[in-house]
């Protein structure tokens, strides 16, 4: 269920550029966490792991379209 919230939560970010603004203000894990709970996201620390993983395990290519 989080996973999808993480999901929506880019797709969000990436098309509002005001809540893209006072994301990019965390600089730890914890405050990305924080700042999308109060935004009204449920994201977990595992998450986040797991979409750092995917991204570090994506070939090239994908990495350049992001």
């Amino acid at each position: 269920m989080s996973w999808s919230e993480l999901e929506r939560l880019v797709e969000d970010a990436e098309t509002d550029a005001v809540m893209r603004r006072a994301l990019r203000h965390c600089r730890s894990r914890r405050e990305l966490l924080l700042a999308a709970g109060r935004l009204g996201y449920v994201i977990t620390n595992a998450d986040l792991q797991q979409a750092w993983m995917l991204q570090r395990h994506a070939p090239a290519s994908l990495q350049e379209a992001s």
